[in-house]
């Protein structure tokens, strides 16, 4: 059995720590999902942060390098890297890691910071032939996975409108939002700004947003990530209703039945049906994706043109924001 070697090249939350305590169960880092599923073969980390280095070194016992040169000249060559750095650096750590031809690449979300360097990096995966998977880690979960197959045989019926909300930022959460909306629902062809909202971090705008996603027309508002994190949606169709809650931890489903007690009125059901999720071990399905994908040619949900259609929808909103100056501020 081919087992890959990898390289996972950002040690901080994503990369490394978010699933260090002691006795945990959950998959959420690239680190952990790597050296637990038996595809692979956890190589090394990559991180100019000494303490990072240390860290890894102690907790997985395996070597940790300031650079990708560094590292290869100490004779480790990854057959996939993992890039989990922030946003900002996306593009420059990518062009050093494909410059070796591996044979996948793994991108944190979202694919780049700007537009053109997505589209270069979308490019020359194609150019040399590797994947190119990104972490919009949703479209690998079962329960969406299953629920994605009860849209399109009709559970709901046609999907005509919803609601949804992100926080944290248009670019760092509501991407996430948007793009596993269009997973479920198929392309985004209309935008257009609510309202301007606040910046979150004074770097990433927080607006609310029209959106018509295949059939649907949904409202994306944002929420206050100091009050609580609120990541979800509800839809509506001409059989049905979903809730997709918490996060993506509870989604429900509950379809049009006859109201026994008014003849000729159709209620939502009662009870909903609950789908089975795992978002506990959300990175190891990305990687068990990934693996699948290279040994048997099964789809790469969340892949290089899917990410940059998603950052084409986040531009066009971006283009639709007026001057800070000029913004009417959520109040």
């Amino acid at each position: 059995m081919k087992r890959y070697v990898t390289a996972v090249v950002g040690l901080g939350n994503i990369g490394m720590r978010m699933d260090l305590e002691a006795g945990s169960d959950r998959v959420a880092t690239h680190a952990r999902a790597f050296s637990v599923h038996p595809r692979y073969q956890l190589g090394a980390g990559v991180d100019p942060d000494a303490s990072a280095r240390a860290l890894f070194e102690r907790y997985y016992q395996l070597p940790a390098f300031p650079d990708i040169a560094v590292m290869r000249a100490a004779g480790v060559q990854p057959d996939i890297y993992s890039i989990a750095v922030p946003t900002v650096l996306h593009f420059k750590v990518y062009t050093q890691a494909i410059a070796h031809k591996p044979l996948a690449i793994l991108c944190e979300k979202p694919l780049a910071d700007h537009i053109l360097d997505a589209e270069r990096m979308v490019s020359d995966a194609k150019t040399h032939g590797c994947a190119l998977a990104v972490n919009y880690m949703r479209r690998f979960e079962p329960g969406v996975l299953t629920l994605r197959r009860f849209i399109a045989e009709g559970a709901l019926g046609e999907i005509y409108k919803g609601s949804a909300w992100y926080c944290k930022g248009l670019l760092n959460n509501g991407s996430h939002v948007i793009d596993l909306l269009a997973f479920l629902l198929g392309e985004v062809s209309d935008v257009q700004l609510l309202q301007s909202g606040r910046v979150w971090q004074g770097l990433d705008p927080e607006p609310d947003v029209f959106l018509r996603i295949g059939t649907a027309q949904v409202v994306l508002l944002a929420a206050r990530e100091e009050c609580f994190s609120h990541i979800g949606f509800e839809l509506i169709g001409t059989e049905g209703a979903l809730r997709y809650a918490d996060g993506g931890h509870r989604i429900e489903l509950r379809r049009v039945r006859t109201d026994s007690a008014l003849p000729g009125y159709r209620v939502l059901a009662a009870e909903a049906e609950v789908l089975q999720t795992d978002l506990r071990l959300y990175q190891w399905h990305t990687v068990d994706a990934l693996q699948r994908h290279l040994g048997d040619g099964a789809p790469l949900h969340s892949n290089g043109t899917s990410a940059l259609e998603t950052l084409r929808v986040i531009e066009r909103v971006h283009a639709a924001l007026v001057p800070t100056s000029k913004k009417r501020q959520e109040p």
